[in-house]
C-alpha cells in the first residue's frame, strides 16, 4: 500500500480491493448522492445518504470533499518539489509550526512503527526507488545494493524534540502506507462535521462506512479475492468502521516465476511475505492502513498473532506450499 502508487498506478473500478454491494428490492426512504473521481492513485468513491430535501447540500459537500482530498494529497506526497515532505526529505528538521498535519502524521507513523516492531516503517523511500516501483520497470536489485540501501532506512533514526522532528540527511520519508487512510479519515470527519451520519468513502483498499445505506441497512462490503478480480473472498455487513485491505495483486512484477510486490520487509529489504491479502477492521482508517501493511509484511503466522494480541479484527489469506489458506479473528465476520 505504497503512496508512490498514487500517480504511477491507475486502478480501474472493477479492480478495487473493496467493492460496494448495493441491495435492491426495497423502495428507499433516502437517496444516495454519489461521486467518483480519480485521486490518490485510484478511483475514489464517496456516497452520502440523505433525505431528498438535503440533496443540494450533499452535492455541494461532495465537491468540497474532493477539493480537500487534493489539498492533503499534496501535503503528504513526497514528490511535489514545493511540498513540505519533499523539503523535509532534503533537509534534517521539520517544525510542527506551519506543518501541523504532516508533523502529526509522521509522529503517528513512528508510534505505529514502534507497536509493530518496525514492520511498518515510514523511511523506506530509498528502498522503493531501488526496486524501481516508482517507474514502469520495477526490477530485482543486486543483494549488495539492498544491503547498502538499508543503511539509509530506519524509523528509529527519527527523533522528536520540542515540536521538532530531526533526522539524518540520508533518511527520506514515504508516508504511502498511512497517508491514504489519513485522508479518508479527514473526509470522514468533515462529513460528520457537516451533519451527515450515513455515508461511504472508498479509496481503493481504504474504506470507511458510517450509518446505513439508502435502504436503512448496514453497508455490505465485498472483499476482493486476491486470486481473481471477478470473485469475492466474502461479504461484510458493517457500520461506523474502517475496512482496509493490503494485497499482493495490484503492484508487482514476476521474475523467474516468483512474484515481487511493493510491500517490503524493512528488516530484509525484500518483499518476502507468504500473504496474498490482509483485511483489517479498525476505528480509524489511517491506523488500519498502517496495520494492514505491517501485518502483510509480517507474514501469516506472526501477523495473525499480532492481530490477536492487539485485539484487531482481521482476515489473512495466504499461501502455504502452493495451497491457499486463510486465518481470521473471532469477530471479523460478525
Amino acid at each position: 500500500m505504497v503512496f508512490s502508487k498514487w500517480k504511477s498506478l491507475i486502478t480501474l473500478p472493477c479492480t478495487v480491493i473493496l467493492t460496494l454491494i448495493i441491495l435492491f428490492g426495497c423502495k428507499p426512504k433516502n437517496v444516495s448522492i454519489e461521486k467518483t473521481d480519480f485521486g490518490l492513485g485510484t478511483y475514489v468513491q464517496i456516497n452520502i445518504v440523505v433525505p431528498k430535501t438535503e440533496t443540494k447540500k450533499a452535492e455541494k459537500t461532495l465537491e468540497s470533499l474532493f477539493g480537500l482530498l487534493s489539498k492533503y494529497e499534496k501535503i503528504f506526497d513526497y514528490r511535489p518539489s514545493n511540498g513540505n515532505l519533499h523539503k523535509f526529505n532534503k533537509s534534517t528538521t521539520l517544525e510542527r509550526k506551519g506543518s501541523e498535519q504532516l508533523f502529526d502524521l509522521i509522529v503517528e507513523s513512528i508510534r505505529i512503527a514502534n507497536i509493530t516492531d518496525g514492520y511498518f516503517d515510514p523511511t523506506l523511500l530509498p528502498l522503493t526507488e531501488l526496486w524501481g516501483f516508482e517507474t514502469e520497470s520495477p526490477h530485482l536489485p543486486d543483494p549488495e545494493e539492498i544491503r547498502k540501501i538499508l543503511k539509509n532506512t530506519g524509523y528509529q533514526k527519527l527523533k522528536i524534540t520540542n515540536h521538532i522532528i530531526n533526522k539524518p540527511e540520508n533518511i527520506r520519508i514515504d508516508l504511502s502506507g498511512i497517508a491514504k487512510g489519513k485522508i479518508v479519515d479527514i473526509l470522514r470527519d468533515k462529513l460528520f462535521e457537516e451533519g451527515f451520519k450515513n455515508f461511504l468513502i472508498n479509496a481503493g483498499g481504504d474504506m470507511y462506512v458510517a450509518g446505513h445505506n439508502k435502504n436503512g441497512q448496514k453497508w455490505r462490503i465485498a472483499i476482493q479475492d486476491p486470486d481473481s478480480k471477478n470473485k469475492f473472498a466474502g461479504i461484510l455487513e458493517k457500520s461506523n468502521i474502517a475496512i482496509v485491505t493490503s494485497g499482493n495483486y495490484e503492484r508487482y512484477f514476476i521474475k523467474d516465476g516468483k512474484r515481487y510486490t511493493h510491500l517490503f520487509n524493512p528488516k530484509t529489504g525484500y518483499p518476502d511475505s507468504d500473504i496474498k491479502s490482509v483485511t483489517v477492521l479498525t476505528e480509524d482508517t489511517a491506523f488500519g492502513d498502517a496495520i494492514a501493511t505491517a501485518v502483510f509484511v509480517m507474514g501469516s503466522k506472526k501477523g495473525y498473532d499480532f492481530l490477536k494480541t492487539n485485539d484487531i479484527e482481521g482476515l489473512i489469506i495466504y499461501d502455504e506450499g502452493g495451497e491457499r489458506k486463510s486465518l481470521y479473528t473471532e469477530g471479523f465476520w460478525k
